[in-house]
């Protein structure tokens, strides 16, 4: 690696896939200018643990290039990318996708298995099959399992076990035939994607991001999906993830169904979201296509900001 040249660093939300590869970087370059890069685009570091990490070096400077625009350090020198790839991509979408066949209320359309979508995803697939597409392309062999995150399910919700012992079977779950780009990679294409034809059907997009734990915020195609396809979204993401939305000066729905939800993370934020989906499947179809109606205004205005790309880049932390 040349000099100065940006190590990345690999994780998840809490969990550093190339601990080893960092040490070794770190020892070798101590008492010299050191930059890392965060990959994915914005990880909370304290919740990583990174922080703690450096402080046991010492560095002339240590710069930490991140696409979070909450990440904040008063001795390391953070970089903020505000330029979001996902929300800035442009796709065609066909306008026959607008609107709602009154078919399915629920959508879970996943693939890696975290512990939310698989809490939402066997929720669903339980207690609401018959009201919900749910498509969850992770295989279970024996080099996948593994990566099902069952340990921090259990400490979200401990009832989702034998929800999951429902659905664990029948995964890979496929909602539709042609499933061959379900492996994202670094980048998702819309037009690529026979997916974004089950938003016909489905009233609600149960959305789990990416970064979900920590001081972050980082909206992917997960979040632009369902306003590119002019639907509601409930988001689990991180705490706050709705109000940050709505200060780049987006629309959520808190005039529909509660939104209280947002002021939390974790465990809280996810059964709260399951009560919400409790709610909205006992509404009657002619409920739910009344508060779709009364919604318009609102998916349309979130349609035209992406289009247009007038919302604002920039945010201010919430403390």
């Amino acid at each position: 690696m040349e000099k100065n040249q940006a190590f990345v660093i690999s994780g998840t939300n809490d969990k550093l896939w190339n601990f080893h590869e960092l040490i070794s970087h770190l020892v070798k370059n101590q008492h010299q200018h050191v930059s890392l890069k965060i990959n994915p685009e914005a990880i909370c570091l304290e919740t990583l643990g990174i922080y703690r990490l450096l402080d046991t070096f010492e560095f002339t400077q240590v710069d930490i290039y991140t696409e979070n625009q909450l990440e904040q350090h008063s001795k390391y020198n953070i970089i903020v990318d505000s330029h979001n790839r996902w929300l800035a991509h442009q796709p065609t979408i066909d306008p026959g996708l607008h609107g709602w066949t009154g078919a399915k209320t629920f959508l879970a359309f996943y693939h890696r298995p975290t512990a939310s979508r698989l809490g939402f995803a066997s929720y669903l697939y339980t207690h609401y099959r018959d009201a919900s597409s749910i498509h969850f392309s992770y295989d279970k062999d024996l080099d996948r399992i593994q990566l099902y995150e069952f340990d921090k399910l259990i400490s979200l919700r401990l009832e989702s076990i034998s929800d999951v012992a429902n659905l664990l079977p029948c995964m890979p779950l496929y909602a539709y035939d042609n499933h061959d780009v379900d492996e994202v990679g670094t980048w998702y294409e819309y037009l690529r994607d026979p997916g974004i034809t089950l938003y016909r059907d489905i009233l609600v997009d149960i959305v789990s991001e990416a970064h979900v734990i920590g001081n972050t915020f980082y909206p992917t195609e997960k979040s632009a999906r369902p306003m590119w396809l002019k639907k509601p979204f409930i988001m689990f993401a991180s705490r706050d993830y709705l109000c940050y939305m709505r200060q780049m000066g987006f629309k959520t729905f808190n005039d529909f169904w509660s939104e209280d939800y947002d002021g939390y993370e974790g465990r809280d934020r996810l059964v709260r979201i399951i009560k919400l989906i409790d709610t909205l499947a006992s509404k009657s179809k002619q409920e739910l296509n009344e508060i779709y109606q009364g919604m318009q205004s609102v998916l349309d205005y979130n349609y035209d900001m992406l289009l247009n790309k007038t919302y604002t880049k920039t945010i201010t932390p919430i403390t």
